[in-house]
């Protein structure tokens, strides 16, 4: 019976040579916190709000990092007429093994505001080689639109986040 046990921990802690976001377009770390397997976190970096839900990670104690690379750099590969509004990764390493976690054991939760978030706002997954593969995200984002006063606007964009395999786009059209 303890087999199924030891499959989900092993899932969840993976060495297959995993590439480094940094060295893939995302080079700057944004935030860096330590977290237990009973922490929640709610973590929000100007127009990006990253949930934690509590033993999202299994049973150690992990580092996760946000790590965000430049639209500029990232809008030569975004899809024709869509324009890059953030690029971002995580990084999340098990403390005891030393080793990165690529799945979660529970999904984190993205959300993204910002005036240029409508309907039209893409979601793409990158995946970490050289040069990057970009792709619509299997799972459509979560998109709302607010209005604030008569010209003004504010959208928001959710989307679960399952594991640490890719970085991502948040795109819009492009004027």
């Amino acid at each position: 019976m303890w087999l199924p046990v030891l499959g989900i921990g092993l899932a969840l802690a993976q060495t297959a040579q995993a590439p480094d976001p940094t060295q893939y377009g995302f080079p700057q770390v944004v935030a860096s916190v330590i977290l237990n397997p009973w922490d929640y976190l709610r973590l929000g970096l100007g127009p990006l709000v990253l949930t934690v839900p509590d033993k999202a990670f299994g049973q150690d104690p992990v580092r996760l990092e946000l790590l965000v690379g430049d639209p500029a750099y990232w809008q030569a590969y975004a899809p024709k007429g869509e324009k890059v509004v953030y690029a971002f990764a995580l990084r999340v390493t098990d403390l005891k093994t030393g080793e990165r976690v690529l799945r979660f054991a529970r999904p984190l939760h993205l959300s993204f505001y910002s005036e240029e978030i409508g309907e039209k706002a893409g979601y793409y997954d990158v995946v970490l080689a050289n040069p990057p593969q970009v792709s619509p995200n299997p799972v459509k984002p979560a998109i709302r639109v607010y209005p604030l006063r008569s010209r003004h606007q504010v959208g928001w964009l959710s989307h679960p986040l399952a594991g640490a395999t890719v970085g991502w786009l948040i795109t819009v059209p492009a004027p």
